[in-house]
């Protein structure tokens, strides 16, 4: 059996309500910040141009209005902020995919804290433990996931103390063997480590999840999706804090991937979901429905078959 097609999906239409400031309500920001983010959904942008910094009393802050990585925008204060004082930032990201005109506008207020030394360090990366089983992979040229059977690793990733306060205005590029594996746009890691999954459209693979499917690639899958041969492989992530003139350093890991086991006739032994939420049955329902806004395409039924194949040899 051959696996279901992912690529009958298609982007979404207009998401502009998916824009964000990548900052916590009632955050404290380093008052030397180098540059703070608005970060848009995937195929939209944000308006440089539109970008404010605001004191609570509406008084503008000087500053340099940029287009940053994943169209993200970018504000860098002309001068340190003012300890204690509050600011609002705010965006627009108009909606570039049918969306009639309409646009958003992204915004925060957070208080402006002391100054903090820019950071020096990344911190740590090593390999989780190897697992085998079924894995969500984003496999088509848009917004369908599937289930395969093969081997992974998910890579543990612990910041520095002194770039947690900076963590928000930094984007990551994991690369395996000198290749790039997979990126994430500023804010998606958190200070303990979490990673903002993939979402099929800005990024088809989850920045600290490595894999192998074992030779079971589906006809047509695009390299963004593909996995690795299974064997030894080093990681190195490498992050960029936006606009700073430090340098973090890359942090690197080696790692194995394994296969599962073949059976009698030759496919794969039955393996249950390895429970680490990235199994068919956790998908979450936008991969299950593989749906564009506004139709009705579903391969629900796909996903169901996908158990059969994935249990067969090709």
């Amino acid at each position: 059996m051959k696996p279901p097609s992912a690529e009958a999906c298609g982007r979404p239409l207009c998401t502009v309500e998916g824009s964000r400031v990548p900052l916590p309500p009632d955050a404290a920001v380093p008052a030397n910040v180098p540059a703070l983010v608005v970060v848009p959904p995937a195929y939209e942008w944000v308006e440089e141009q539109s970008l404010r910094l605001r004191t609570e009393e509406g008084v503008d802050v000087e500053a340099r209005l940029l287009k940053g990585p994943g169209n993200s925008g970018v504000l860098a204060p002309a001068a340190p902020l003012v300890p204690g004082t509050r600011y609002h930032l705010e965006g627009t990201v108009p909606c570039d995919g049918g969306g009639g005109g309409r646009s958003f506008v992204a915004m925060a207020d957070f208080t402006a804290g002391p100054e903090a030394a820019l950071p020096t360090a990344t911190g740590v990366l090593q390999p989780g433990a190897g697992q085998l089983g079924q894995l969500r992979v984003w496999d088509g040229s848009a917004s369908c996931a599937s289930g395969y059977i093969g081997g992974w690793v998910t890579l543990e990733f612990t910041p520095a103390p002194e770039l947690v306060p900076f963590l928000p205005w930094v984007h990551w590029t994991l690369e395996v063997d000198g290749q790039t594996w997979a990126t994430a746009p500023h804010g998606a890691v958190d200070a303990s480590g979490g990673v903002i999954p993939a979402d099929g459209f800005r990024t088809m693979r989850d920045l600290l999840t490595v894999y192998s499917l074992c030779g079971r690639e589906s006809p047509g899958m695009p390299p963004s999706a593909t996995g690795l041969a299974p064997g030894v492989h080093t990681a190195t992530l490498r992050p960029v804090l936006e606009q700073s003139g430090t340098p973090l350093p890359p942090v690197s890991a080696s790692f194995e991937l394994t296969c599962p086991a073949m059976g009698s006739d030759g496919g794969a032994d039955p393996l249950p979901d390895a429970g680490t939420g990235t199994g068919p049955d956790d998908l979450p329902q936008k991969a299950k429905g593989c749906s564009q806004a506004g139709g009705g395409l579903s391969v629900l039924g796909a996903l169901a078959a996908l158990r059969l194949w994935s249990r067969r040899k090709e």
